[in-house]
């Protein structure tokens, strides 16, 4: 009788099972399926179509983009042609806000896991992120290579939350330098944790912005290795950037406990081209770069800093491709976090792993529809073939792509 319900029972499942294609997955629900609800008190969405082509996207959203149904790609776009195209798309939201790095790595593992319960066992998964969760992206993929066999990182600051941070540091000490700094907002290496940048910072900032102040601003720029083309007017990143180096900063030391920057004996330079330049602006860099250097003494905590190499640092050490794409313009994440990531894991002789492409957008993560396509396409290629992707097939200029973009190096 025992054997016979075991059978019965072993029928049954075997049925729910049955994929609806042939060389479709298996699924545990009828298909399409579009599956909102909460995991552990954290929304998320997962969407599957109909004709299931067997790859699962896991997409690891930005800085500020905890909506609720979360995102399930970069553009609305995106959802419909992945989808179209048989691919499921799964996504959660970060427990939290501000720099939920740790959060949103745990909340998309745990959605990574669940898919398969609740869905199926995908034929590959890939990883993919935007921005701060592009650096989750890189995180992911690093330290769950059993989860995910491909990453696709947008515009992520890969040089890695400290690094990212170290920037911001040094992005605050050349405001100091060149408009002053108020005590109330704590220091530039350890910014006030409640610090509210729209009533306290904005208002010094506004009257600066104007065309008078500009040689002050190119020296913050300079120094900073910052891209033009986003920096002014009418795009005005000059704003986003020192947001990110004070407010999301302070918020971030409350997080981990402490100050999480350091620039311990760092040397601060320019160009001669650059300095010729400023002086033509009115401004004596070597003055303000004394300045600078004068403050090369900031030192993060210990335990804060701990948090952020976690939360996350990439070591390079990765076992799976790694595609990353950044636009040419990017104000907030340089493309000179490229640099530092392939550095990163040239040093633990991974280069055969990643590749990298830039595109001409002018801004952060501003690339189109059709370039966030092409990522994905060059990850399936290079999973189905185990040959890494032709640039020329994949990313052309006709697409906004630039194959002879070189970032600049990490400025330390």
């Amino acid at each position: 009788m025992k054997v016979r319900m075991v059978v019965v029972l072993f029928a049954v499942i075997s049925a729910l099972l049955v994929p609806l294609n042939a060389g479709q997955p298996a699924t545990f629900v009828p298909l399409p399926a579009d599956l909102q609800d909460e995991l552990e008190g954290v929304p998320y969405r997962i969407r599957v179509p109909a004709n299931w082509n067997g790859t699962l996207l896991v997409y690891a959203h930005g800085y500020g983009e905890g909506v609720t149904p979360p995102l399930l790609a970069p553009l609305n776009a995106d959802v419909e042609t992945l989808s179209a195209r048989g691919f499921a798309l799964a996504a959660s939201r970060f427990a939290g806000s501000g720099w939920t790095v740790k959060e949103g790595m745990q909340n998309t593992l745990a959605l990574t896991s669940a898919f398969r319960d609740m869905v199926g066992r995908p034929l590959r998964t890939i990883v993919w992120g935007k921005s701060m969760g592009g650096l989750m992206t890189l995180g992911l993929i690093e330290k769950f290579p059993g989860h995910y066999d491909g990453a696709v990182a947008l515009c992520a600051p890969a040089s890695g939350t400290p690094r990212r941070f170290d920037q911001g540091l040094d992005l605050a000490l050349a405001y100091a330098v060149a408009f002053g700094w108020e005590p109330e907002w704590g220091t530039p290496g350890d910014i006030r944790n409640d610090l509210n940048f729209m009533t306290e910072v904005m208002p010094h900032v506004q009257p600066q912005l104007g065309i008078d102040k500009k040689g002050r601003w190119e020296f913050v720029r300079l120094v900073n290795r910052i891209p033009i083309d986003s920096y002014y007017a009418p795009l005005n990143f000059r704003v986003t950037t020192l947001y990110f180096a004070t407010a999301v900063r302070a918020e971030l030391e409350d997080r981990a406990g402490g100050p999480i920057a350091e620039n311990i004996g760092r040397v601060y330079t320019l160009t001669g081209p650059e300095k010729s330049d400023l002086a033509i602006l009115g401004v004596d860099a070597d003055q303000l770069l004394a300045e600078m250097n004068a403050m090369s003494t900031f030192r993060s905590a210990r335990n804060a800093r701990n948090y952020v190499e976690h939360y996350v640092d990439p070591s390079g050490r990765i076992t799976r491709p790694v595609l990353t794409l950044h636009t040419k313009g990017d104000a907030l994440a340089t493309p000179t976090n490229e640099s530092a990531y392939r550095a990163t894991v040239e040093q633990q002789g991974n280069a055969n792993l990643l590749m990298q492409q830039f595109t001409n957008g002018v801004a952060h993560c501003t690339f189109t529809s059709a370039q966030d396509i092409a990522g994905i396409d060059a990850m399936i290629s290079w999973l189905e073939t185990g040959n890494r992707p032709d640039p020329s097939s994949f990313f052309t200029p006709a697409l906004g792509f630039d194959p002879s973009f070189e970032p600049q190096p990490w400025p330390w």
